[in-house]
């Protein structure tokens, strides 16, 4: 069974609209749906906004059931040098959390980079960026080949002006930004399932005029991908 990812029902409208033969239970009262999504066996769940949210509805899903692979799909803010206009479609390579660190006059430096006194064997060791699942992105861009394959960053504050959207992009190496990716690729990656990250640009970030978002547009970008995907699916690799 595929697990299908959100944070927020806006991003599986379309995908819930299709399902067939759907069921539901309940994981730490909230409802999980599964059924049947372009000929394959899938579940969907939702997280809520932010990487807590995320990581803890990941966790107890990952703890209760088995899956193939994992899809997350939804909306994200572009970075000015990216290219990405809204509706447009991204993969990511790899999750960068973008604004764990520390900020002062001199400019940021990330936790990674804080010289922490760290033991391994009592705790995970701090980790900035999280790769991806690599033969899963290979497959996805050739079926997909107008999705931009690139870094995306996690943050829990959102570029709400130009000079922070262009300084998250250079010091991350990213195309766009979201509010989950980075925890759901930790908890993979402890957990050794298969990631695939699809986002449809919703609004260039730096901007907060209501003109340049389209987070409908976004989301049902992203799904039709998920769709496309499935579709196609298993890889070879897999």
């Amino acid at each position: 069974m595929l697990l299908l990812l959100a944070a927020s029902p806006l991003e599986t409208r379309l995908l819930r609209s299709q399902l067939q033969a759907p069921t539901t239970s309940r994981l730490a009262n909230y409802t999980l749906l599964s059924g049947i999504l372009c000929n394959q066996q899938v579940m969907l769940a939702h997280s809520g906004i932010g990487q807590v949210a995320m990581a803890m509805q990941l966790t107890r899903l990952l703890e209760e059931h088995l899956f193939s692979a994992s899809f997350l799909c939804g909306c994200a803010g572009s970075y000015p040098e990216s290219g990405l206009k809204n509706g447009a479609l991204a993969l990511a390579s790899a999750e960068v959390f973008g604004d764990l660190g520390v900020a002062t006059e001199d400019g940021f430096t990330p936790l990674e980079q804080l010289d922490i006194p760290e033991q391994a064997d009592l705790a995970p060791v701090c980790r900035q960026e999280f790769p991806l699942s690599a033969s899963l992105l290979h497959w996805a861009s050739r079926i997909l080949p107008d999705a931009r394959c690139g870094k995306f960053a996690t943050i829990n504050c959102c570029s709400g002006t130009r000079q922070i959207s262009a300084q998250l992009a250079r010091r991350t190496g990213a195309i766009c930004e979201n509010m989950e990716g980075a925890a759901t690729a930790q908890v993979c990656a402890e957990y050794n399932l298969p990631l695939l990250e699809i986002r449809g640009i919703s609004n260039p970030t730096g901007s907060r005029v209501p003109a340049d978002w389209d987070l409908k547009l976004g989301a049902e970008a992203a799904q039709r991908a998920v769709m496309r995907l499935l579709e196609n699916w298993p890889p070879e690799a897999l």
